[in-house]
Parts: C-alpha cells; structure tokens; sequence
C-alpha cells in the first residue's frame, strides 16, 4: 500500500505520521503542496491532507491549490483524507456553520464579512441578530489565530477594519465570520475523535483568557491545558453527526456544554500533535490503525476482483 502526505512546512507531527504508517508496512512518501503536480499522486492508494488551514495567513494561495488537487484526484477515484468537501469545511468556516445548520447541528449562528466594503452593514446586522459579545474570526485559519471577543458595535468595526488591513497585507483572501458568542457551563471544552462515523476518543481543554478577563476560549497552543475527559452519548451523537455532515473520514470536534446542549464550535480535520505528548501518540495510532485496516479491506477487495 502506498500513502502520500501532502503537506506545507512539514512539522514534527507529519514525520510521526509517516513513521506510524510505516509500521504497519505501508509505503509512504511527503508532497509539498507547494510543487507537487497531480499526475504524481495517481499511483498512490490515499493522499492524506496535512496541509493546515492556518497556512492562511501566510500562503493562501497553497490552500486553493490543495482543494483544486483533492477535487481532481477524487475524479481520478484516488482516496483523499479528507476529502473535498470536507477540506472546504476545514479551509471555510462559513461554509462548515452552512452544512452543519443544514442538519439542524447546534453551532453558533454565523455571519460572513467578505470585504471591507460589508463591514457596517454586517455588523449591524450581526448585533441585531446575536446581541454582545460578538466573536470575530478568520473564515479561514487556524491555532486560534485572529479570534477575539467584541463588546459594542464600535469595537466590532474597528475590529474588522483592523483585521482587514492586516489581512490585505498578508494577502490573506478568506474573509472574516462573526458569531454568536455561546457560553459554556462549565471551564473546559471537550474534543472528540470520529473516524467514518464512529467514535474514538475524547479529552478536554481548559479555557484560557482573550481580550477579556474571563475565560472563554479553549486552544492548546494559545496556553490551553489538556487533561483526561470521558464524552457522553450526547456529545458523542453530535459529533459523529458533524463528520458525516461534512463527508469527513477523520475529525475532531470542539464542543462545550451550554444551557441548551453541546455546541459544535469548530471541527479540525488537521489537528496538530505533540509527540511528546503519550496521549497524542495513542490518538495518532488510532487514526493511522483505523485508516490502515480500511485500505487493506479496499486492496483485498480488488485483488479478488
């Protein structure tokens, strides 16, 4: 079997992943996203998508490309992890709120702002409908990068114009979304793990401060602690309904507990690792496992074929 992990700057959790892979005697091989042409990805069982979405803010480019390349190798029948549509999720928030709404999944109600030309008028209308505080967001990126809490209508706009000179710069070309701040009852999140619809595993991520003075937000890499976190049924249904809204092979889905429910807030199809976390490389053997095991149903199946 032969998997081909498309990449950006390779970070230390796509080498583990290539040599977990090799464990299991699967041959694998590094594309950049950068310089890889599709013709050499079609003699490859899988192409596993480690190209993250907050390469946004500084290559944004690479992320059309990898969605133009994931399109044509699925009408090639090449196995893309994730696929498409679901790294157009990843890639999109508007897009993802848009699919998972359309299966009545609870996420925050959300607003796109497209251009700085959209700003007033979405931001009246965004206090009209969601009230304060207001969570501003990339549309697209990643590592909690660009997210802040907005108190008045003032603020909001200043803001996004704040955002949208930065981003300009950047040549960052995602948009902005706002959203309904929801609030959680309890200090922690709780990320789950579904492989094709069934549920893997689940931990928790404590809150940290943004712009204000309580704690709101959960991001490991923005200071978050990680700790041990047994889902139960309800949040486990949510998120495996979110991964089959989105088509996904494999997800993580951040959800909190409000007053009415668990609330998807986000769903990572490229969630980094720390491989000198024990607990990061278990949830990595699953994954590698799992997708393992599925490729050698497929070969079998062709090989009697």
């Amino acid at each position: 079997m032969k998997v081909a992990i498309l990449h950006h700057n390779i970070e230390l959790t796509e080498l583990k992943f290539k040599e977990l892979f090799e464990n299991n005697g699967v041959d694998v091989k590094f594309f950049d996203i950068r310089n890889v042409k599709e013709k050499e990805l079609l003699d490859y069982d899988l192409v596993l998508n480690r190209v993250y979405s907050s390469v946004a803010s500084k290559d944004f480019n690479s992320l059309d490309k990898t969605l133009n390349l994931l399109k044509n190798l699925e009408k090639n029948q090449i196995k893309c992890i994730n696929s498409f549509k679901a790294s157009l999720a990843d890639y999109n928030k508007f897009e993802l709120f848009k699919l998972l709404s359309s299966k009545c999944i609870f996420t925050p109600p959300t607003l796109f702002v497209g251009s700085k030309e959209e700003i007033n008028s979405k931001s009246i209308k965004a206090v009209k409908n969601f009230g304060f505080p207001i969570v501003v967001k990339r549309n697209c990126g990643g590592k909690s990068y660009d997210v802040t809490k907005v108190y008045s209508i003032e603020e909001l706009i200043a803001t996004l114009n704040k955002s949208f000179i930065i981003s300009d710069k950047q040549n960052y070309k995602g948009g902005f979304i706002l959203q309904k701040f929801i609030k959680s009852i309890r200090n922690h999140d709780a990320r789950l793990g579904v492989i094709n619809g069934k549920f893997y595993f689940s931990y928790a991520r404590s809150f940290i401060s943004r712009n204000s003075e309580d704690k709101w937000m959960a991001s490991t890499s923005g200071g978050s602690c990680e700790f041990d976190y047994d889902s139960n049924e309800e949040e486990e249904n949510i998120a495996i309904k979110a991964n089959l809204a989105i088509e996904s092979s494999f997800s993580e889905s951040d959800i909190i507990l409000s007053e009415n429910g668990p609330c998807i807030i986000e769903v990572n199809l490229t969630p980094g690792y720390f491989i000198d976390n024990p607990e990061d490389i278990k949830r990595m053997k699953l994954i590698v496992n799992s997708l393992t095991k599925d490729l050698s149903k497929v070969k079998l199946i062709e090989l009697k074929n």
